[in-house]
C-alpha cells in the first residue's frame, strides 16, 4: 500500500543508506519514544508495537517502547543511564514524533545523529542515540500548553499513516541486512 508512495520510497532510501554506514556488525536498538495517552505522541508506541511483532526472535535488533510498554519522558529519565550502558555498542535508533513548522507536518525526517527527546514541550532533556527518525505531527507553537493542545488534537489518522510507512520501511531495510546469511525479521 505504502511501499509506491514518494514519502515511503525517500524514507526507505535514507534509512538504508545512514543504517548501512553506521551499523557495520552491531546490534541495532530502536528506541521509540512516546505516550499512549496523547494521540499525536502515540507515533513511537504504535511503531514500536509493529516492529515487535515482526523482530521478537531476532538476536540482534532489540525495540524498547510499544503501547503496552511505552518509552515515556518520566520512563525514558529513570532508564538513560541503562539503556547508555546496556547498548553502548549497539546502534541506537530514536524514534519520536515532533512539531515544527506548518509546512512539515507529515513529513518524516531521518538524520544520521541522536535527538534531545521532548524537546517540542521544552523539558530539559539529553541528547539520545545514534540515528534519529521523526514524524512530524503537528505544528509548533512555541508555547508549551499550545504545544501540549497540538499533540492532544492531532489526528490518529495522521499518526497512524506516519506509524505505516516507518514500520514497514524499518522492516523492509532490516529484511535486507543479514545477520549470518539469515534474514533478521522471523
Amino acid at each position: 500500500m505504502y511501499s509506491n508512495s514518494v514519502q515511503y520510497k525517500r524514507f526507505v532510501w535514507e534509512l538504508n543508506n545512514i543504517i548501512n554506514l553506521s551499523s557495520g556488525e552491531r546490534n541495532i536498538v530502536f528506541l521509540c519514544l512516546g505516550t499512549t495517552t496523547i494521540i499525536g505522541d502515540s507515533f513511537g508506541p504504535i511503531v514500536g508495537t509493529l516492529l515487535k511483532k515482526k523482530f521478537e526472535k531476532s538476536n540482534t535488533v532489540k525495540i524498547m517502547g510499544d503501547l503496552k510498554d511505552a518509552m515515556t519522558y518520566s520512563k525514558i529519565e529513570e532508564n538513560i543511564d541503562y539503556i547508555k550502558e546496556k547498548y553502548s555498542n549497539s546502534l541506537i535508533v530514536v524514534l519520536d514524533a515532533a512539531l515544527s513548522d506548518k509546512h512539515d507536518i507529515g513529513k518524516i525526517f531521518i538524520q544520521n545523529r541522536g535527538l534531545r527527546y521532548a524537546e517540542s514541550l521544552h523539558k530539559q532533556n539529553n541528547f539520545l542515540g545514534n540515528i534519529s527518525i521523526k514524524a512530524v505531527v503537528g505544528e509548533d507553537m512555541n508555547n508549551n500548553i499550545q504545544n501540549f493542545k497540538t499533540l492532544k488534537n492531532v489526528s490518529f489518522e495522521q499518526v497512524k499513516s506516519m506509524s505505516d510507512i516507518v514500520s514497514k520501511g524499518i522492516i523492509d531495510v532490516m529484511n535486507k541486512k543479514e545477520n549470518n546469511g539469515k534474514n533478521i525479521c522471523k
